[in-house]
């Protein structure tokens, strides 16, 4: 039977999840410490950053691409109070249990630290991070709106408002949302970033283009806003040009976890899989809470039949963001290919759950029952078929003029025929066996 590990394409937008760990990042020489520590998952906060250049207002040499500093534009930045100490404490704890995998224990911790400190904004935001996690949007949307109303402009919590409203389908009020708040505190470059993010996401090129380059003025070495760029660049089909930023962007800081992610895509689109492989390893190293990269990593592997780790890694990523479809129909393959076939079937049925009208879900379940044959729990080879055939026809019927010719559910389905077929035949033979065998017994006997 030919190899039955589709390759799809899932590369997703996985409107993802903040990580727990972003220091606060106020002004110019703060935010890019603020982005390392978030990309590498805040540990080293700030620890391996590039210094940026200071701001003395004056124009920087010509050779410059970005422009002139404007650090004085713009209203000034609210001041960020540090948290209580013993806040901190329960803070950081929170912190260490979420990277564990204990949601609970964290979401107890840190309200544990918004009880010592009313106003620890980061206390606030990783109570909404933990709720996203477990799937309860609209509890995370007043966590983050509370740490912004405790420091208004606090880039990490914006961000978790836009990701809730893009995975709801609701890009408009994303934006309302965002482009006033951007407006509003422009010096704070890691939020002019992630607005121009947003933007590229909208498919808004020439607007994020020109949010990126109007913070890259104030700082030409802050790295997410050269990220926005790569990304609009991407976007637009530039491709030399996003690759010239991402390297000029390495140049600044190798140790952020979305350039060698980027690195790794562009590797794939130029069929360098092993090196694409490694660049992805890297952006996991340096940020572990790197669903994508993780997401990336899980799907190569799979690919390259390393089924195992594809698992763990898959794995990762589901504990991240629990509730994309993407990410249960990937974990359900990797789960199929290490033959746990009824943690694959409960991958695959939580998909539909999440999404009823999903042709690629009944396409894996297909695939599982057709591989797992009679190692399928409670059915036999023949029922196992017929259940692959159901959900190739089911698949084939949600499709409707979607589907090609050349499709495979079409060689699938005739593979499945015929092993019906073989499998009747050897049913048959053994019953026929089994009868002749009582005969000459009975005859045997009465002998």
């Amino acid at each position: 039977m030919r190899n039955v590990s589709k390759q799809r394409g899932v590369l997703l937008a996985l409107v993802g999840l903040t990580s727990l760990g972003a220091t606060a990042c106020g002004n110019k020489e703060s935010a890019e410490a603020s982005a390392l520590a978030e990309t590498t998952g805040g540990d080293q906060a700030g620890s391996e950053a590039t210094p940026p250049p200071s701001v003395t207002g004056e124009a920087p040499p010509p050779q410059s691409p970005w422009g002139s500093p404007e650090a004085d534009k713009g209203a000034p930045l609210p001041p960020r109070k540090p948290m209580s100490g013993g806040a901190r404490d329960d803070f950081q704890d929170g912190t260490r249990r979420a990277r564990e995998g204990d949601l609970e224990g964290a979401r107890r911790a840190f309200e544990a630290a918004i009880n010592d400190d009313a106003n620890s904004y980061e206390a606030l935001h990783a109570m909404g991070v933990i709720l996203d996690r477990q799937g309860q949007e609209a509890q995370a949307l007043d966590y983050y709106r509370r740490a912004l109303r405790v420091q208004p402009d606090y880039e990490e919590s914006a961000k978790g408002i836009v990701a809730i409203y893009l995975r709801q389908g609701q890009s408009d009020r994303a934006l309302a949302f965002m482009q006033p708040l951007a407006q509003q505190w422009e010096r704070n470059l890691l939020l002019q970033a992630y607005y121009a993010d947003l933007l590229v996401q909208l498919n808004r090129i020439d607007d994020a283009t020109n949010v990126a380059r109007a913070a890259l003025k104030r700082d030409e070495r802050f790295v997410p806003a050269m990220m926005s760029l790569v990304r609009a660049n991407l976007k637009a089909g530039k491709l030399e040009l996003a690759d010239s930023v991402l390297e000029q962007a390495l140049a600044v800081n190798d140790k952020n976890a979305q350039l060698h992610y980027y690195k790794g895509k562009r590797q794939l689109d130029e069929q360098r899989l092993g090196e694409a492989i490694q660049s992805f390893r890297k952006a996991v190293e340096l940020d572990p809470d790197f669903a994508e990269a993780r997401m990336e990593l899980g799907l190569r592997l799979l690919a390259g039949a390393n089924y195992q780790e594809a698992l763990e890694q898959l794995q990762a990523v589901e504990k991240l963001t629990p509730r994309l479809v993407e990410v249960q129909l990937a974990l359900g393959d990797a789960y199929r290919t290490t033959r746990q076939w009824e943690k694959a079937k409960a991958a695959f049925d939580k998909a539909l759950r999440m999404r009823s009208d999903l042709p690629q879900a009944h396409y894996n379940l297909a695939l599982m029952y057709m591989t797992a044959g009679g190692e399928y729990p409670g059915l036999d080879t023949l029922s196992a078929l017929g259940k692959a055939k159901e959900e190739f026809a089911t698949y084939r019927a949600k499709m409707g003029s979607r589907i090609t010719r050349d499709d495979p559910s079409v060689a699938y389905l005739d593979d499945i025929e015929k092993s019906i077929a073989r499998e009747q035949k050897r049913l048959e033979r053994e019953k026929k066996a089994a009868e002749r065998g009582a005969r000459t017994g009975s005859e045997g006997g009465g002998q």
